[in-house]
């Protein structure tokens, strides 16, 4: 049972301000844990408030707000659960707490009393504070909190508040700071991630360029083969360029309902690493360099069907029957494709993995990767380097609000009583 620390012996007046209720009679004693119990005595109205400074997680250490409790007790106000002489005002007894109230601006404001006040009925029926009940009760939860920012004792009560908080901050503050030295971990990884990377494109720029071959002008036959084996005849394909686009060999093709056309193959950019590895082919040639273009020339019939579409492969092994999958596609209207046929699909996929498979046999590969990647490397660089300052700012962030909740930890820990020792505990019996 909490006992009082300090007492008013006698009675005092608090204002109201209001018509017919200048003032109430009132007593007040201090209660654990920093918490100021008023019993209010007056025309119509008769009760207990409790004052409670409030010391919310992460909030400042030294609290600025309060919450006025109804009824008597120094536990947590409960949900239709009543507690002891709460306030009735006007017949009706007024059941729950205020929202935070700053007690330098608190005014006559219906926001404090909100939802968390109700009139409690038959221990589990909530309704509305009546407008004149809450006018009253307003204006009495004014004047205690005025009071009680007035008292000599305030900022003894606010240090006992904290120092009985003091056990769950601390430990929040450990779970928050346990949660910024990962995330910072995993920042400071990231960070040297990229950093490794903008060494490695930074090389790249300043990596001479190996030569490639020349197109080789005389055609050869590939075979073509489904993805169960089953033949498929032969690709007549001959070279016509060679790097024009960087990293490129743009191919023409022919053969058994194949039409003449052209296809290109290069390495594929789209992965993390600055050196391209993988394959992307797409049917046509580009009408520039830039990899994303969509605009192309001499699109080949398949099964007398022009096709449309790339095809990117992230691995560097393509035989001729795996993988199992292209991307052909035909026109369907403005700015729509929709997929070819299966039996389509079949020798489409057949015609690129013949080709994926003659293209990675090249000498000079690794010399069309990197020139491929010297063509992306400068635009890699500078997204690398607003991610460093990206991840750079949030380090800095990081680490000032790890200095902070570390200092809070030490704060509260500090306000902890000291723990006594087995040893000490001995000697002492």
């Amino acid at each position: 049972m909490p006992g009082p620390a300090h007492a008013t012996p006698l009675p005092f007046h608090l204002a109201l301000g209001l018509p017919g209720r200048p003032s109430v009679s009132v007593t007040s004693d201090v209660l654990e844990h920093g918490q100021v119990r008023y019993v209010v005595r007056g025309r119509r109205l008769h009760g207990t408030l409790i004052v409670v400074p409030e010391t919310p997680y992460g909030g400042p250490l030294e609290p600025r707000t309060v919450r006025v409790h109804f009824g008597d007790g120094t536990d947590q106000v409960k949900a239709f659960t009543p507690r002891p002489d709460e306030p009735v005002v006007n017949g009706v007894r007024i059941h729950g707490a205020t929202e935070s109230i700053n007690p330098a601006t608190v005014q006559r404001a219906h926001y404090f009393l909100a939802s968390r006040a109700v009139v409690l009925r038959n221990g589990y029926e909530s309704r509305r504070i009546p407008d004149g009940a809450r006018a009253v009760t307003e204006a009495l939860v004014v004047a205690v909190v005025r009071h009680w920012r007035q008292r000599p004792d305030r900022s003894d009560l606010i240090r006992a508040a904290v120092r009985h908080s003091a056990d769950a901050q601390a430990a929040y503050e450990r779970l928050k700071v346990r949660a910024l030295e990962e995330e910072l971990a995993g920042v400071r990884a990231d960070r040297a991630g990229a950093r490794h990377r903008s060494r490695q494109l930074t090389g790249l720029v300043r990596r001479r360029q190996p030569p490639v071959q020349a197109p080789h002008a005389i055609p050869v036959r590939l075979p073509l083969a489904a993805s169960d084996g089953t033949d498929m005849g032969a690709l007549t394909v001959r070279e016509l360029e060679v790097n024009v686009l960087p990293g490129r060999v743009v191919y023409e093709i022919s053969g058994p309902r194949v039409g003449r056309g052209l296809v290109t193959l290069g390495p594929d950019i789209c992965g993390s690493s600055p050196l391209p590895g993988g394959l992307y082919a797409c049917w046509g040639r580009p009408t520039n360099a830039a990899w994303s273009t969509k605009d192309r020339i001499g699109m080949p019939k398949v099964n007398g069907v022009t096709v449309h579409g790339g095809w990117s492969h992230s691995g560097r092994t393509v035989t001729a029957t795996s993988p199992d999958t292209s991307k052909a596609q035909v026109p369907a209207g403005p700015g729509r494709t929709v997929s070819v046929s299966p039996l389509t699909q079949r020798r489409a996929a057949a015609v690129l993995r013949a080709l994926a498979v003659h293209f990675t046999s090249r000498r000079d590969l690794e010399a069309l990767r990197i020139a491929a990647g010297k063509q992306n490397a400068e635009r890699a660089r500078t997204r690398v380097s607003e991610e460093l300052d990206r991840l750079r700012r949030r380090e800095t962030q990081l680490t000032r609000r790890l200095h902070q909740h570390r200092a809070r930890e030490a704060h509260f820990t500090a306000l902890l009583p000291p723990t006594t020792s087995p040893a000490a505990r001995s000697r002492a019996a």
